[in-house]
């Protein structure tokens, strides 16, 4: 069998020097990984990749290092997730591929890498609330066809991701420490591929962009220079949670166990099934987000403050950084509660998981943002657009705008802002995560969904401006019929944004009035936040 690895390696080494490009056949630092031509044959593809290996005697804890390969490791299948939750119902139909053991990557590699040409790489987070969603969710990158060498990851969510305990041994935020332990992957290996481990950008959307820029603000070491935010920051109310000392235990407690021993709890749910722990997780409407850390001697802390406290200047300090949102974030969220969510007075509910307030004064503010955005109005269907613009603004616009003046602060160096609004028909505005489909092929819409010739033509358009930025840190260095303007970057007295829609237009502002009227209403009431033990 050595014999076999080691006339193996010798070919690789013969497919280096004579044809100067990857072969599904690479060596990395854990052995032979073996990978698959892409149908059209301009990329390989390497699947379900381990970076790292899941403790199955403590699964929401540390991960261990990833195994190495005693044969070649066929990397032929990505469908494997981390156990999840979902959003409303439980995701029946993934239980036959969620797994414990699910700390893989997938890198997909143009023809064009070979490691005298090593390409820029993208490390991509995806999103889901940190309850749901993987890796194999994006089944082909489009900015391969831009040489660029793009990698999806998968993280381990809900309880096993984001337990947070008084506990040196679950802290908390392990998600995000599987996130990085995979940068550190990608910085030891991607060389093997044709990659530049010094050219690498992190990007991510909803909770993935929440996820890279908090990577961007921990204090681990910085393994990328350039970072894509769309649609989330640590900074959206939806995205930090106080952590919960007793969770272990009250998940014991659902499934059988009598105690009130954190250990005892930890080492039951340990031996449960997955299945069991992230339904009972769902039954009992716990939340598993990013949280504040509590500090034990030594243990490094991932996120050791309150999310609106997070700065960096010596790792923010010239970033460049591509940042945004969509038009019309919140319509496709609404769906999730549905007529149900005009039952309740959503404005004083939402203000209340925000601001921390007497009644009375929770009370005050509720009545003053309705009057802003509905003005005497009952609450009820018949004010959905309005609802929309305030649930996107609350969780949404505003954040994003805040992120960007933290981000100007702390000397990130240039930075981008763009509103995706394009549509492919009447629709009123670009959904939250509409602008995906101009960059990944997913399990969602396998066949891309707009196959018009304008669709392709703003599938290049969007690619263009993220590859360039990938690139070069910068997404219109030239001008030409595909990109006719050139991108400004904001300063501090300055917001000039890219509206992606049929046209691109450099605009201002995005939503001005709407802005300054949350940047006047935060300056009051903004310093009370729910996001610490």
């Amino acid at each position: 069998m050595k014999a076999l690895i080691w006339l193996n390696i010798l070919f690789i080494v013969n497919v280096y020097s004579t044809l100067q490009r990857i072969d599904p056949l690479v060596l990395i630092k854990q052995g032979l990984v073996k990978g698959v031509k892409s149908s059209d044959g301009t990329y390989s593809k390497f699947l379900g990749i381990p970076y790292a290996k899941v403790d199955l005697d403590d699964p929401f804890g540390a991960a261990v290092d990833a195994p190495e390969f005693e044969e070649v490791f066929n990397a032929y299948d990505n469908s494997r997730k981390c156990p999840q939750t979902g959003f409303g119902t439980m995701i029946i139909g993934s239980y036959d591929v969620e797994n414990l053991d699910c700390l893989q990557l997938s890198v997909y590699v143009p023809n064009k890498a070979s490691v005298q040409n090593p390409l820029p790489v993208l490390v991509w987070i995806h999103g889901g609330y940190f309850h749901a969603g993987s890796a194999g969710d994006f089944t082909e990158p489009y900015l391969v066809k831009h040489d660029i060498i793009v990698v999806t990851v998968n993280y381990r969510l809900g309880p096993y991701g984001f337990m947070c305990l008084d506990d040196p041994a679950v802290p908390g935020n392990q998600g995000l420490k599987d996130q990085y332990a995979a940068l550190r992957w990608v910085r030891d290996n991607i060389a093997a591929f044709g990659g530049n481990p010094y050219n690498v950008t992190i990007g991510g959307q909803s909770a993935g962009s929440g996820s890279i820029l908090l990577q961007l603000y921990s204090n681990k070491e910085k393994l990328f220079d350039k970072v894509i935010a769309q649609s989330g920051t640590p900074l959206s109310p939806d995205m930090f949670v106080p952590g919960d000392p007793d969770v272990a235990i009250k998940l014991a407690i659902y499934l059988g166990l009598n105690t009130t021993d954190n250990q005892e709890a930890l080492e039951f749910l340990a031996k449960t099934h997955h299945n069991l722990v992230t339904g009972a997780a769902h039954s009992l409407g716990m939340e598993f987000r990013p949280c504040n850390e509590n500090s034990f001697s030594g243990v490094e802390n991932f996120i050791d403050t309150d999310a609106y406290a997070l700065s960096n200047e010596n790792k923010m300090k010239n970033t460049p950084i591509l940042i945004g949102n969509t038009d019309v974030e919140f319509t496709e969220l609404l769906l999730i509660d549905g007529d149900e969510f005009f039952d309740k007075d959503f404005f004083y509910t939402r203000l209340g998981e925000k601001f921390i307030l007497e009644t009375d004064q929770l009370e005050e503010i509720a009545k003053i943002m309705r009057h802003y955005y509905i003005g005497d109005r009952p609450i009820s269907k018949d004010i959905e657009s309005e609802a929309v613009d305030f649930q996107s603004d609350f969780v949404f616009n505003h954040p994003v705008q805040d992120t960007i003046t933290n981000l100007l602060k702390d000397n990130a160096n240039p930075v981008y802002e763009y509103v995706f609004s394009y549509v492919e028909s009447e629709k009123e505005g670009a959904i939250h995560g509409a602008e995906l489909d101009y960059l990944f092929k997913t399990v969602m819409q396998p066949d891309g969904i707009d196959q018009s010739e304008f669709g392709h033509k703003m599938v290049d358009r969007v690619t263009t401006l993220w590859a360039n930025f990938i690139k070069y840190g910068n997404p219109t260095p030239e001008i030409s019929d595909l990109i006719p303007l050139k991108w400004s970057p904001v300063t501090d007295t300055t917001r000039p944004y890219l509206n992606i829609g049929a046209e691109l237009l450099m605009e201002e502002r995005f939503l001005k009035e709407r802005m300054a009227f949350w940047d006047l209403f935060q300056s009051v009431y903004g310093r009370y936040r729910k996001t610490v033990h």
